[in-house]
């Protein structure tokens, strides 16, 4: 059993061209290029927020000043939670509410809740990790996309020579021409190349999608509320029983037990 979320928008297909022409691996590529285009961001703003909070906490003046470092972060989180609908449903959230009236019930409310913690770890702890995942997936999947469409583009290109010389075409491989490597300048040398980079984007498409369900797997784990280890037994209270009706009761009788009537005490 995988302990990888499948995701509601990443299903998998055992055919490795048609799981390439699916919907899947491409909403996997805009859900990990969106961390990359936002990630940074988002860790910069959580982990300013954090030390700003760090900071004023030394000064008793500035208790609204860590509330909203508190929410800062928390609206951070609350866009990853909103990314995730890329490639499944909205992560849900529960955060604790102020019980205690002023700025010292926020301030309590905001720094002791676990969630504030958990999505501090998602933001700035699991950031370099998902960062360098994400890099080097989308690096190998639009690699070999470019692969796949030399044909469009070869013939406009010009590639050195060893010996300072220009030649039409591209050159897989060292682009100075001293290494191994192999000349695209022609259409049925292309079209080949074209073919092979497909059937390695084919088995990559894979590769992007086991990448965004790891993503999805750490940001359910910390983002969504930890799950209630009581929710079954408050599930099977909550439904009825067979006690819940009197007409099925063996206490409450169905018809009205016979007795003396006003009649000298004999039924009639």
């Amino acid at each position: 059993m995988s302990i990888l979320l499948p995701g509601a928008r990443l299903p998998r297909n055992g055919n490795p061209l048609r799981m390439l022409f699916s919907p899947a691996p491409w909403r996997a590529t805009g859900y990990l290029a969106g961390h990359l285009a936002a990630g940074p961001v988002l860790f910069a703003v959580a982990t300013a927020a954090v030390l700003a909070g760090a900071v004023f906490s030394q000064l008793t003046v500035t208790v609204a000043l860590i509330v909203g470092s508190a929410w800062v972060v928390r609206c951070c989180a609350q866009v990853e939670r909103g990314r995730a609908a890329l490639v499944d449903e909205p992560i849900p959230y529960v955060y604790q509410e102020a019980t205690e009236p002023g700025f010292a019930g926020h301030l309590k409310a905001r720094c002791t809740d676990p969630a504030f913690f958990r999505d501090c770890c998602y933001l700035i702890l699991l950031f370099p990790f998902l960062l360098l995942l994400d890099a080097l997936a989308l690096a190998v999947w639009l690699l070999l996309l470019t692969g796949v469409s030399l044909p469009l583009w070869f013939w406009a290109v010009e590639s050195r020579l060893a010996g300072g010389g220009r030649m039409e075409g591209v050159r897989l491989g060292r682009s100075d021409g001293t290494g191994i490597g192999v000349w695209i300048d022609t259409w049925p040398a292309a079209l080949t190349a074209s073919a092979v980079f497909l059937v390695l984007a084919a088995y990559a498409s894979y590769a992007v999608v086991a990448a965004a369900r790891v993503q999805l797997t750490l940001a359910h784990t910390l983002l969504r509320p930890p799950p209630d280890p009581l929710a079954q037994a408050k599930r099977v209270l909550a439904e009825p029983g067979p006690l819940s009706s009197p007409l099925s009761s063996p206490l409450s009788p169905s018809r009205p037990v016979p007795g003396p009537t006003a009649h000298g005490g004999q039924n009639t």
